[in-house]
Order: C-alpha cells, then structure tokens, then sequence
C-alpha cells in the first residue's frame, strides 16, 4: 500500500474538526520554517529600501530648500536674470572705459604734436612766408629765439617779422598767425608809415607748434 493511501485510511477514519485541526497545524509549520528561512533575506532588502527611500527623501527636501532659496517672488530664474543683467551693465562699462581711452590716446598724440622740434619749425616758417604772399605783403625779415623747455614754462619760440603792404591786409596777416594750426599769440606789434605802404614790426610768442598739412 502506498503513502498516499495509508494517509487517505488515516484521515478518513478521523473526524472532520481533527483533520482541519492537523491541515492549520502543518500551515503553520510550514510558515514558520518559511518566515525563518527568508527572514534573513526580507529584512536586509528591506533595510536597503529604506535606505534608498531615505536617501532620495534628503535629496529631494535639499533640492527644494535650494529652489526656495533662489525664488525671489515666485521667480526661480530671478538671481540668473539678475547676474545677466550684471554682465550685460559690466559690458557697457568697460566699453566706454575703452572709449575713453581711445579719446585719451588720441588727445595723449594730439599734444605730442604740439611739441617743439626742427622740422615743425621749419614747416612754420614756411607758413609764415605763404600768409604774408597770400596777403600781398613783402617780408624784409623773419627772425627767430628758441627756447628751453625746462625753463620757459612751455614757450618754446619767439618770431619776429618785418613786412610791408596794405595796413588792413597787414591786419589780416597778423590775425591769420593766432588764428593758425598752432598755439600762438601776437605778444607785440608796431605798424609805421612808409611812403608806399605802412611797414609792420611783430612779435610772435609760439607755445607748440603742429605738424603743418599743405
């Protein structure tokens, strides 16, 4: 007789309450060998979700506690906006920081042009010269003093000239010299009679001379 017969014999001779009875009996068993045997296993799995679980709660509350510390009036983007305007006000200010040192390079040129040396002077002269033929006057003399610059505070020559014609050509002549291509000023001026035209005698003090264009 097999196993599965001799247990039918013995269950069937035993009554229905006994036969319940034993069936919880060996479900128990059996769940308790089983809790046993994958507790273990459970537990450490559920230790290793927790940990997951706990790591992405801190992760997400630190996301949200930054993203509430760069909202300025429900603006998240405020602080990036405001740093682009920065960058953008800093563009613009160094772009007339260069601007202006362009204007400075420029006038720093300028001014070197005004200082003293041969071939301005010489330039000058011939100024002088073509004034005086533009004006119709006849130039008996054009002398000159130059001057040192450590010691005469900037001036740096002084030309005295001679010339005859018309007297208000002579006016226009003189008025031409300060208003020329230099810093210049008439610091005398002595017009005489003459039986033709009145001879002039002027005294003209140069403070820089310019490179002259023809």
């Amino acid at each position: 007789m097999s196993i599965i017969d001799r247990l039918d014999n013995y269950y069937s001779s035993r009554k229905s309450s006994e036969v319940w009875l034993m069936v919880i009996l060996f479900s128990v068993l059996i769940g308790y060998l089983l809790y046993t045997l994958l507790s273990p296993i459970t537990s450490e799995y559920r230790e290793q979700e927790e940990s997951r679980y706990n790591t992405l709660q801190t992760s997400i509350d630190s996301s949200n506690s930054f993203l509430k510390s760069i909202t300025v009036n429900g603006d998240r983007d405020y602080y990036v906006k405001d740093l682009s305007k920065k960058v953008i006000n800093k563009r613009v200010e160094l772009n007339g920081i260069r601007q202006k040192l362009a204007k400075l390079d420029s006038a720093v040129k300028s001014l070197s042009e005004f200082q003293y040396n041969k071939d301005n002077w010489s330039k000058f002269l011939d100024n002088i010269a073509k004034k005086a033929k533009d004006n119709d006057l006849k130039v008996y003399n054009i002398s000159n003093v130059a001057y040192d610059q450590n010691s005469s505070f900037g001036k740096v020559l002084d030309v005295s000239i001679k010339c005859q014609g018309d007297y208000a050509k002579l006016l226009s002549f003189m008025n031409s010299l300060e208003k020329s291509q230099l810093v210049s000023n008439v610091s005398h001026a002595k017009i005489k009679a003459a039986p033709n035209y009145p001879i002039a005698d002027i005294n003209l003090t140069i403070w820089g001379i310019r490179p002259w264009k023809k």
